[in-house]
């Protein structure tokens, strides 16, 4: 039997199986319009149809393909073939290497780059001399990082001294030594003042930086110099009478 797609026109054949199997149902092989098969049956078209179909299938471009006219079997199926079709993936385009990427990408290597220099280039500078001399050109452009990270295991405080202050009341004079170890210099640490009572209580207790204990800036900038011991001082304010005893620590800039 014959039958004829509604949109289109086309005439195909289609087996009573096929009718019977999606309860004739089925989508044009050339439009894809899908529509009720037994609804539109027809008889089988004349041969002169045929010989102008092929006729008109000979004008066609050479190398197109013709679609032939198929029989579909399931109202559900076409639109899971459709579905799955409009999912695949796309193949992933691969990029171009234009020449803004390439510059780009080029300036991105160089950021990166400096700003290893800048944080990590004098400590590795002190461990590969031979690349010392192309750090010390870099870093006299940007603004490196001259200091190794701090090693508390080779400082230490070697003296320590709270009085009261010789010129003003409720206050309180700090005086400290602090010895760097190291065979280069080291950041300076913080300085950590607690006061107790006489029941071994703490009454206060603050940590100061190197600005609160050092008058000049650019003794920080140094930082703590090898093998040296450097007199430190500040002035804090009293709680008063109860403080009858202290402890002073360093500890690291990073805690």
């Amino acid at each position: 039997m014959y039958t004829r797609c509604p949109q289109c026109e086309t005439t195909f054949r289609l087996t009573a199986a096929q009718l019977k199997a999606r309860h004739g149902q089925v989508r044009c092989g050339r439009c894809q319009s899908i529509f009720q098969a037994d609804q539109h049956l027809v008889e089988r078209p004349p041969k002169a149809a045929k010989n102008t179909a092929r006729k008109r299938a000979s004008r066609k471009p050479p190398g197109r393909e013709h679609a032939i006219p198929v029989a579909v079997t399931s109202t559900a199926a076409p639109e899971r073939a459709t579905a799955a079709a409009e999912n695949t993936p796309a193949p992933a385009r691969i990029p171009k290497l234009t020449p803004f990427w390439l510059a780009g990408s080029l300036v991105l290597m160089l950021v990166l780059l400096a700003q290893g220099v800048v944080f990590y280039g004098q400590p590795l500078g002190r461990q590969i001399p031979l690349i010392q001399p192309l750090i010390e050109a870099v870093c006299g452009i940007l603004p490196c990082q001259h200091l190794a990270p701090i090693d508390m295991r080779r400082i230490d405080l070697s003296e320590t001294q709270v009085t009261p202050h010789p010129r003003y009341d409720r206050a309180l004079r700090v005086k400290a030594t602090i010895v760097n170890r190291a065979d280069h210099a080291q950041p300076y640490p913080l300085l950590e003042v607690s006061l107790i009572d006489n029941q071994g209580h703490l009454v206060a207790r603050r940590a100061y930086p190197p600005r609160d204990y050092l008058k000049k800036p650019e003794t920080i900038a140094a930082g703590l110099p090898p093998h040296v011991a450097v007199h430190v001082g500040l002035d804090i304010t009293s709680p008063g009478a109860k403080a009858s005893g202290y402890e002073v620590l360093l500890l690291s800039p990073n805690e």
